[in-house]
């Protein structure tokens, strides 16, 4: 019977985006349709989309009927590319528009990301071994400092950790823009392959050792498409508004296109294409070959969107604040709830979720500005 109401999950997804959604009549146009309330609003979204994604891959994972969630399987990938789009666009355009935005960089970045990991990964790592997780030996340790991830949707936050510093890195020392922008990318494309090439990980219990996964590499790339759509905003977006109805026609079906072949592409070979002896590289790459540009052309079709709608409500905004915190947490209420009816365990999993994400936030923002004040003020390489 739940299978038959999972449609009101879609459906209250869409009042959240659409409350008081601005539309802009023909030839006008939204001029701060990236900042950062209306970016974080879109993201507190991305953070629900995704929760849904991972609900509906441990249904189907289970052998059981999806129903019309079976969309939200394979689409999750398109929400983090979201997210590393706006955070690429928000370092260049900060970089772009604040003078000195680099002094202070690491300290004003670091304590964001890494005080809600460790909170989210503490929570994960206390309720497991609550509910009677037995750890192996020097196992406790390695997940404790986040070393090995037990909770593997911890993932991204690792992997933002490490673009940051590259970005600081390279940024911090190359002053011509172009050139730091070319070397960022080389290094981003590196980074992607070495993941491709680590394959899974197949020696630790949890599957959570760094960088290995498709998960760590499918998206990244979005992070440097988010670079440069900041550098050459002014003249992308005057020809995206000039032949407006053109690009987004030839946009939607480039993502229909690309999604079909996606689907067709992890069904046939895929990520996990590999065994013993074979690590299935040419697969993956093929798999990637079509799946980066979906994703590519999903959040271009999210850009131009805003551009003519400004999605922006209270709620949005309150998902905003909390989205990194939700993105973090809602895998322990998916594995430990314990509730059968699948209807009711997504409401459970959304309610546990949301709830504990905004108490943690509350915490992080305490403890974000005492580690801040222990760390120095200037930095330099």
């Amino acid at each position: 019977m739940a299978k038959e109401f999972y449609f009101v999950f879609y459906s209250v997804l869409a009042v959240i985006l659409l409350l008081n959604a601005q539309m802009k009549g023909k030839g006008f146009w939204h001029e701060n349709a990236l900042s950062l309330p209306v970016s974080k609003g879109l993201l507190g979204f991305c953070a629900v989309g995704i929760m849904l994604h991972h609900m509906s891959q441990t249904i189907y994972f289970a052998g059981e009927d999806t129903g019309i969630l079976l969309f939200m399987v394979d689409i999750g990938v398109c929400f983090v590319g979201v997210f590393f789009f706006f955070s690429g666009y928000g370092l260049y355009s900060s970089l772009r528009d604040k003078p000195d935005y680099l002094n202070g960089f690491l300290k004003k970045r670091l304590p964001v990301i890494v005080i809600p990991f460790y909170m989210c990964n503490f929570v994960y790592i206390a309720v497991s071994a609550a509910a009677g997780y037995s750890f192996r030996k020097g196992e406790l340790l390695s997940y404790l400092t986040g070393w090995t991830l037990m909770n593997t949707q911890m993932w991204y936050i690792v992997e933002v950790l490490f673009l940051y510093l590259l970005f600081y890195l390279v940024f911090k020392p190359i002053k011509k823009k172009g050139a730091a922008c070319l070397v960022y990318g080389i290094v981003l494309c590196a980074m992607v392959a070495g993941s491709l090439f680590l394959g899974h990980d197949n020696e630790t219990v949890s599957g959570g050792a760094w960088f290995h996964g498709e998960w760590w590499y499918n998206a990244t790339l979005m992070l440097l498409v988010g670079i440069l759509f900041a550098r050459y905003e002014k003249p992308v977006l005057s020809f995206c508004r000039k032949y407006y109805g053109f690009v987004i026609v030839i946009d939607i079906l480039m993502t229909c296109f690309f999604y079909e072949k996606t689907l067709f592409a992890l069904q046939t070979k895929g990520y996990w294409y590999e065994w013993d002896g074979y690590p299935g590289y040419a697969e993956k790459f093929q798999t990637l070959a079509v799946q980066l540009p979906f994703i590519f052309f999903f959040v271009l079709f999210v850009i131009l969107l805003t551009q003519k709608i400004q999605f922006k409500n209270k709620i949005l905004s309150f998902l905003g604040e909390i989205s990194l915190e939700l993105y973090l947490v809602h895998n322990v209420f998916i594995v430990y709830l314990p509730v059968k009816n699948r209807f009711w365990y997504i409401a459970a999993v959304y309610a546990a979720g949301i709830v504990t994400a905004a108490v943690l936030h509350r915490i992080d923002r305490v403890l974000i500005g005492m580690l801040r004040k222990l760390l120095p003020v200037k930095e330099g390489l």
